[in-house]
């Protein structure tokens, strides 16, 4: 027979219940405000995925590959390719003034290096760049 007082010692050396403490606490807190659209698509991307919101966005946050806006070379590109159009409209204009035939080559030249310029910019979130 087990006394009133064993059975106390029983009792503090018990689980004494309630969550368990988390190993990872999440102590830190980032506010995000989102219009009515973003909102309800972070909601059904949850849903989809079978989380909570919190559980998406911070995922989302800490595992989605962050493509960059442009790098230094795209943006050299896009000036290259404001420069090669100013260049080909005044190709354009010579053209009309002397005859297409003396400046088709200028203009190939020209075509040749936008497409290059624009080659750079298509693939700039590929792997390789």
């Amino acid at each position: 027979m087990v006394t009133a007082k064993s059975n106390n010692k029983m009792k503090d050396t018990k689980n004494k219940g309630g969550r368990p403490a988390l190993e990872n606490k999440k102590k830190f807190r980032i506010n995000v405000r989102f219009d009515e659209a973003e909102h309800k698509r972070v909601l059904q991307n949850a849903q989809t995925a079978g989380m909570s919101k919190s559980e998406w966005v911070r995922k989302s946050a800490i595992m989605r590959k962050i493509v960059p806006r442009f790098t230094e070379e795209q943006l050299k590109a896009f000036r290259a390719i404001t420069g090669a159009s100013n260049n080909l409209n005044q190709l354009t204009k010579k053209a009309h003034q002397t005859g297409l035939f003396e400046v088709a080559q200028e203009c190939r030249n020209t075509i040749g290096h936008i497409n290059q310029c624009i080659d750079i910019l298509l693939h700039h979130d590929s792997e390789d760049h």
